[in-house]
């Protein structure tokens, strides 16, 4: 079976439904469970789906507002998304959190938290705005599906968390505001325990958080440029792969891809994504005319193509990213996936 893709997978790949990263919804339900808010079962009583039930990479958004607004009617409070970020593990969102912590001031943190904030979720998206003295993080929520209240607040208080960073990793405190785009949903004081000394606005019909001072341009001490490269190129691969749909080979090359990010994954793990076992994945993949091995093949070959042909990444890099640790191995496995070398494959597309 032939599984070389004809053009890199993201021109091929058709525009993605919104939605939330898997592990981030999972553990995001595991913490208003530990709240008292339990979703599968709150999901059964209301007669909604569950989107924990939901086998792929990404849950449909327009499945998981409703459980929002849900926990505030089961819980019977209106300020209880003010209490997850501190059950959420910083696991979850490790990438992004590299991500940031590899940056060399505050404010390139502020820029690389909005670009690749859809990782995690695309119930909202971070607009940046340079303002010279100061910076904007304005919240737009995703017009194309319902987005809860709940999940723009939790969008804002997720910034007031990267001044917290900040000052951990500076010593230092950016002069910080909110601003709510709608009227107060409980008592002002809920709001104030929430942003500790951080004045908060309401209701002029735009949700934004503002920074200000010197502490913005300051270099972030033992910041890291290669790391900062080499988590974005992930980041990227991530961002891209997600975009893609497909047939049980083509979704367990997605999910290979994405994992990559976070470790090399079994086909245990690919299995366990996909809600069955491991000799049952290897059972499909071979009525489907395909292995193990084929699928995860053409996951490391859409890496190098895009690589090479975007990028000037020196092949023992790219040899990396598509999980050989030896360029020997890699140029072995290209010539085997497109029967060119790297370098006539980049000659062919114009590189």
């Amino acid at each position: 079976m032939d599984v070389r893709p004809s053009s890199p997978a993201s021109a091929r790949a058709p525009l993605r439904v919104p939605g939330v990263d898997r592990r981030f919804f999972h553990a995001t339900a595991a913490a208003m469970g530990s709240i008292g808010f339990d979703v599968s079962a709150a999901c059964a009583r209301a007669g909604l789906a569950d989107p924990l039930a939901v086998p792929d990479e990404r849950i449909p958004l327009a499945l998981i507002s409703p459980v929002y607004d849900l926990a505030e009617r089961e819980l019977g409070d209106p300020a209880y998304i003010y209490r997850l970020p501190e059950h959420v593990p910083q696991e979850v969102t490790e990438l992004l959190f590299r991500l940031v912590a590899g940056c060399p001031t505050p404010l390139d943190m502020v820029r690389m938290s909005c670009r690749y904030s859809a990782i995690a979720s695309d119930a909202v998206r971070y607009e940046f705005i340079d303002r010279g003295n100061h910076a904007i993080v304005r919240i737009l929520p995703n017009p194309d599906v319902y987005v809860s209240v709940h999940q723009v607040e939790l969008g804002l208080r997720l910034l007031a968390r990267w001044r917290d960073l900040v000052r951990a990793m500076t010593g230092l405190a950016a002069d910080f505001e909110i601003a709510l785009g709608h009227a107060p949903r409980f008592p002002a004081e809920r709001y104030a325990e929430a942003y500790p000394g951080i004045p908060v606005r309401f209701g002029n019909g735009v949700t934004e958080a503002s920074a200000s001072g010197a502490v913005l341009w300051q270099k972030v001490p033992g910041h890291d440029e290669r790391q900062l490269a080499w988590f974005r190129s992930l980041a990227e691969r991530y961002e891209c792969e997600t975009l893609a749909q497909g047939d049980l080979v083509s979704r367990v090359a997605t999910l290979f891809l994405q994992r990559m990010a976070f470790g090399e994954p079994s086909a245990a793990d690919i299995a366990a994504l996909l809600n069955m076992s491991r000799r049952t994945l290897q059972r499909h993949l071979l009525e489907a005319g395909s292995n193990w091995r084929e699928a995860t093949d053409l996951a490391r070959q859409r890496v190098a193509e895009r690589e090479l042909e975007n990028s000037e990444r020196p092949l023992h890099e790219i040899a990396m990213l598509t999980g050989y640790a030896d360029t020997r191995a890699f140029l072995r496995g290209f010539r085997r996936w497109t029967g060119l070398t790297p370098s006539q494959f980049r000659q062919q597309r114009g590189r």
